[in-house]
């Protein structure tokens, strides 16, 4: 069978979900660096991660998991059970949408990479605020966000959350997510988090 090929960048959030299903599923890839304005014919959107495998390429996360599921052996990233699936989309889509669109780009915005008014990044910090608590909930009834086992929904918010310790702001709404932390200490000392650990982090301005 072909080598998969990860075609990304280790700080990218959603490129490391994507290497973190493989770790857990125990499926060998090639790591190729790519910015997302040059990733060229792979996404004609302009973001990463891609993959390649074979004469297969595609692009966006959620495709990329749910080919690794169906494609690859290994233990499961979404339940069988039809509602426990569906809460597993749920969760990851939560992430994807309300927490990325407000924690990822203030990050963006204090590392500059996302250049926007001053008050544009609050807002981002004040949505932050207000969804980071909903996921504490959650992982207050459960061991792991969609339910007692660790699923692809997990993989959606660690790399997320592993930033907010380095961002003052976002630690700070960190420190009242006992819940997170907890869950967070426990992806941490996972094997695929340790082998997925970003090569280098971008600086924050002070």
């Amino acid at each position: 069978m072909a080598m998969l090929k990860i075609h990304g960048l280790s700080p990218s959030t959603f490129t490391r979900t994507v290497r973190l299903a493989c770790h857990e599923k125990g499926i060998d890839y090639e790591m190729v660096d790519a910015m997302p304005n040059n990733i060229g014919p792979l996404n004609p959107f302009a973001k990463i991660p891609a993959i390649t495998h074979g004469d297969v390429t595609l692009y966006e996360s959620i495709a990329i998991l749910r080919y690794l599921e169906r494609v690859f052996p290994g233990p499961r990233l979404w339940p069988d059970d039809a509602v426990a699936a569906a809460l597993c989309d749920q969760w990851a889509s939560a992430v994807a949408d309300s927490l990325a669109n407000a924690s990822l780009r203030y990050f963006a915005a204090r590392a500059g990479f996302l250049p926007v008014p001053a008050e544009m990044a609050q807002k981002y910090l004040a949505k932050t605020v207000e969804v980071v608590p909903i996921f504490d909930r959650q992982l207050g009834k459960h061991r792991f966000l969609a339910g007692e086992q660790l699923t692809a929904a997990d993989l959606y918010l660690y790399p997320l959350y592993a930033y907010f310790p380095d961002v003052p702001e976002l630690k700070a709404i960190a420190d009242k997510a006992p819940n997170c932390n907890r869950w967070a200490a426990e992806m941490t000392a996972r094997p695929s988090a340790k082998a997925t650990e970003p090569s280098f982090k971008p600086q924050i301005a002070a």
